[in-house]
């Protein structure tokens, strides 16, 4: 048995990996406490996920064949007689390839020299193995369904749930597993696994899925197994005291500790609005809470007393998920300074999406040796930077395409839900997302369901109709009853999705027991809501014309004041800047998505500093609040980053015609902060009004579809000689956005909107049918089968992959802008960390038209990256005035330039 090996570069025997990862279990949460496992018996199934390694096709997969490495396969035997480590030799990646067969090969040999056969049969791997002798040996009087449900969470430690039909052990290897089996049965003092007739077997195997993978991918980490204090080691129980020792080390070093702490819910703000009194004065228990008011009147801060409140209930953090980077950014921000440093707690809050990792000064040098010889170790290697590891950790702050994941068929997803056991899921702006998005986070919410995640969803605009989706899904996995589907006028309490609810209203869906809301007109409910009187006052034929919209600008702030001009594409935004061109630099700013990760952070804190409320800044070690430093005069030209999650407060406001939720959003960001003389006016662009004709809404109908648009320009257009249509708010909002997403046309309609409502229709039934294609199965409560039929999944993990994506449309192009000697030098992507975030920190993404390109005359080709640059195209540029630009031919012969600037970011002569 001692013979046996799990780990050949550097070589590591396999009994001594399987208490490794023991070790770990016991010094991380144990997942399974609420269903009665002691930490032991978790352990132990953990332990034995890597039993199946004791086969004669993994002891002997590296077998070697290549004669010519004989007389190093010699000279390493001899190195390790003498104790001494194999040499780390800087081989390119070809030899450090055989290097590691030449391991695998000596660990081969010295396995068939303890009388263990060889087997040139590798069609089966290891964990199928594992999880074979779970249901065989270990679990072999349980239920078939319960056995299933903990082989299913074993085979997936390598991110595939393929079980196969592995063949049984032949003697020695069977006499092996059951030598080890009791040797970890021993060391944890564990006869055997609990009886559980009543377990929900979705939650036990999901949980127990992500926990293996998480305790296995510690353990596998060459720097874990190669401490000085394992070594020579022989003795099991000496040995495992050892690894306990070791592994609370890296637990803790590894931030996944969950800190309790007294829940403080009163602490989070100091005078409560009314939405957040109503949280404080309730009891509502731990579920789906779905709370739709006005913008500005605190959502989240009301999210975050009510998992304060939940903290009583076990629940130790959050994931906020946010809809853009550039939201995530700032909210983390708030949440580390507003909630965790004001409630005292000394807690990390850490940032998670795609370029997060550009912040990080923890990321590590080297990224560490974990999973199998055969499997893809860089994405293993993935969870243990920092920013991954966040989805992991007590409190994160990133995308919500990061939590979506949790709820899709891709590799290593389970782990994502794993790590929001325990902890509250918070999704804002729930209403943003399309059919497709929303397809996904119901699944998402079914599987926290499962596994009794609570989840708040926040919205200022949320259409009757999507509320009721969030709850049926929520409610779906669970037998309580289902929600009322009528008002009932005399029960306040069960207000459900009549068009007329009161607003502003919490919905509550529990883990157990009936759904419940707190509407505007119940006694102890949200009694006083901020009301204000706001105007829309339309501008027909300004839609598309810059010049125009760029003078109303300037209109409206001659006598002073602060203006933000929100346009729906970046190429429009880019026009209007530049008719500010008379305008003062220090009075205009630019702000859209198209700028690189540094240029882009560096514009986003300018806004916050310029429009916020302000922030806490640490200043000679004390912590101090620095106000916003706003202008007398000012013009902001945005795209719609700025409508989302953004704290930020303007005078005046123009924007181009959207889906009337999405105007409501952005009139939010009026007088958000404090009071003006006078209403706030939303002026709305609107298209040339041509009678009898269809109007048209350019570049705006390939962001938003037509049926909302037009629904939303019949409430707009002038009517009887006014230009203006004043609504009060709240009061008005379920009329404008029921309006605008309404189930029929009228009989008397137009044919233009009826074709644009059959459209809408059918474009709503494909996207859920698209995003149904890559979902988890639905959990059941008598069987862990997450995938189906589909084992293996999509490996995209990270959500750019060209199968399982979080949201539809073109997928834009990451690439690094390089002067054509760096292409060269850099392309192959083994460059220092420090080298790799500063190329990143330069990177943009590009329109996908016309890519891969065609290099005009003069020019170089696009260079495709490898290995740390893997996925991202080196683009060799002309450097400019502050800028740079690069050349292209599009298929039909005539050229294009690619070209950016720091103030107005990337110009595409591609876009359409």
């Amino acid at each position: 048995m001692t013979s046996l090996w799990a780990k050949t570069d550097p070589y590591h025997p396999l009994w001594k990996h399987l208490l490794d990862t023991a070790a770990v279990s016991l010094s991380v949460r144990n997942p399974l406490a609420d269903d009665n496992w002691t930490v032991e018996q978790t352990a132990l199934v953990v332990g034995l996920h890597d039993i199946g390694k004791a086969d004669p096709c993994f002891q002997h997969q590296g077998f070697l064949q290549d004669t010519d490495l004989q007389s190093l396969v010699k000279k390493q035997q001899q190195w390790r007689s003498e104790n001494r480590d194999l040499p780390e030799w800087k081989w390119p990646d070809e030899a450090r390839h055989r290097q590691r067969k030449i391991a695998a090969a000596i660990a081969s040999k010295e396995a068939a020299g303890a009388g263990f056969p060889r087997c040139a049969d590798s069609r089966y791997r290891h964990e199928r193995v594992s999880a074979k002798f779970l249901e065989n040996v270990v679990l072999a009087s349980e239920n078939p369904y319960r056995s299933m449900a903990i082989a299913r969470a074993v085979v997936a430690h390598h991110g595939y749930w393929d079980e196969g039909c592995p063949w049984p052990p032949c003697d020695p290897y069977e006499q092996a597993q059951k030598q080890l089996f009791e040797l970890l049965k021993e060391d944890l003092a564990v006869q055997d696994l609990p009886s559980w007739p009543d377990a929900d077997l979705s939650a036990i195997g999901m949980r127990l899925a992500g926990h293996i993978v998480l305790c296995d991918w510690i353990a596998s980490n060459e720097e874990f197994f190669q401490d000085s204090r394992l070594r020579g080691i022989d003795e099991p129980t000496d040995y495992f005291e050892q690894a306990k020792t070791v592994a609370k080390e890296w637990v803790s070093k590894l931030g996944l500790e969950r800190v309790m702490g007294a829940p403080k819910p009163e602490n989070v703000v100091e005078s409560p609005r009314p939405l957040q009194q109503a949280i404080l004065d309730h009891d509502i228990p731990p579920g789906l809470v779905i709370i739709e008011a006005p913008m500005g009147e605190g959502k989240t801060e009301a999210a975050w007393i009510l998992a304060e409140k939940w903290r009583g209930h076990g629940y130790t953090g959050m994931y906020m998920a946010l809809p853009t980077m550039a939201t995530s950014d700032s909210l983390h921000q708030r949440y580390r300074d507003d909630y965790l440093k004001k409630l005292g707690r000394d807690e990390a809050a850490h940032l998670i999406h795609g370029m997060a990792w550009l912040r990080d000064d923890l990321e590590p040098k080297k990224p560490p040796h974990v999973g199998e010889p055969g499997d893809d170790r860089t994405r293993a290697a993935e969870w243990f930077r920092p920013t991954r590891r966040a989805m992991l950790a007590q409190h994160g702050v990133g995308t919500v395409d990061q939590a979506m994941l949790a709820g899709m068929n891709v590799q290593f997803g389970f782990l994502r839900l794993y790590g929001l056991d325990k902890k509250v899921l918070v999704i804002d702006e729930v209403h943003a997302y399309d059919a497709y998005m929303s397809a996904i986070i119901g699944r998402l919410l079914q599987w926290c369901a499962c596994l009794k995640i609570p989840a708040i969803l926040l919205s200022a605009t949320l259409s009757a109709k999507q509320r009721q989706a969030m709850v049926d899904a929520y409610q779906s996995y669970r037998s309580s009853p289902s929600y009322p589907k009528a008002s009932d006028k005399s029960n306040p309490s069960s207000t459900s999705d009549a068009h007329d609810a009161p607003y502003p209203l919490i919905t509550v869906a529990p883990l157990q027991g009936e759904p419940f809301t707190i509407p505007g007109s119940d006694d102890r409910s949200i009694t006083v809501c901020t009301s204000r009187t706001l105007s829309f006052e339309a501008h027909p034929s300004l839609l598309g014309d810059a010049a125009k919209t760029a003078s109303k600008a300037k209109e409206l702030i001659q006598n002073g004041g602060c203006c933000c001009v929100i346009l729906n594409t970046v190429k429009q935004a880019q026009e209007v800047y530049s008719k500010l061109a008379d305008l003062p630099s220090d009075q205009k700013l630019l702000f859209h998505s198209r700028f690189t990760a540094a240029d882009r952070q560096r514009v986003t804190e300018q806004v916050l500093d310029i429009f916020g409320k302000g922030r806490w800044i640490e200043e000679n070690g004390e912590r101090q609040f620095k106000p916003a430093d706003r202008p007398e005069r000012f013009i902001l030209v945005a795209t719609q980053v700025v409508e989302q999650s953004l704290d930020v407060d303007f005078d005046h406001m123009i924007t181009e015609i959207a889906p009337m939720d999405l105007l409501l959003q952005r009139s939010g960001r009026l007088h958000r902060h404090k009071a003006r003389n006078g209403n706030p006016v939303l002026h709305v662009l609107l298209p040339k009004g041509e009678s009898g004709k269809p109007p048209k809404f350019g570049s705006s109908e390939l962001i938003y579809q037509r049926y909302p648009l037009l629904r939303t320009l019949a409430q707009l257009a002038p009517s009887n000689g006014s230009s203006e249509l004043t609504v009060q708010l709240p009061g008005d909002f379920r009329k404008l956005i029921e309006a605008t997403y309404a189930d029929a046309a009228a009989d008397n309609a137009s044919q233009d909107l009826k074709d644009a409502k059959a459209n809408w229709d059918d474009l709503q039934e494909d996207l859920v049918a698209q995003a149904g294609e890559f979902l988890l199965c639905e959990p059941m409560a008598d069987e862990f089968d997450p995938v189906g039929h589909d084992e293996v999944g999509d490996d995209s993990d990270d959500g750019n992959g060209w199968r399982a994506r979080t949201r539809l449309g073109l997928e834009d192009v990451l690439v690094i802008p390089l002067k054509p000697e760096q292409v060269e030098k850099w392309k192959d992507g083994d460059l220092p960390p420090r080298l790799v975030k500063w190329l990143y920190k330069r990177s943009v993404k590009i329109p996908p038209y016309y890519w891969p390109p065609r290099e005009a005359t003069g020019y170089e080709k696009a260079v495709l990256g490898e290995t740390k640059l893997k996925g991202v195209w080196l683009l060799p540029v002309k450097p400019t005035n502050g800028g740079w630009e690069w050349q292209g031919v599009k298929e039909d012969g005539k050229p294009y330039t690619i070209a950016y600037d720091s103030a107005i970011g990337l110009t595409h002569g591609g876009d359409k």
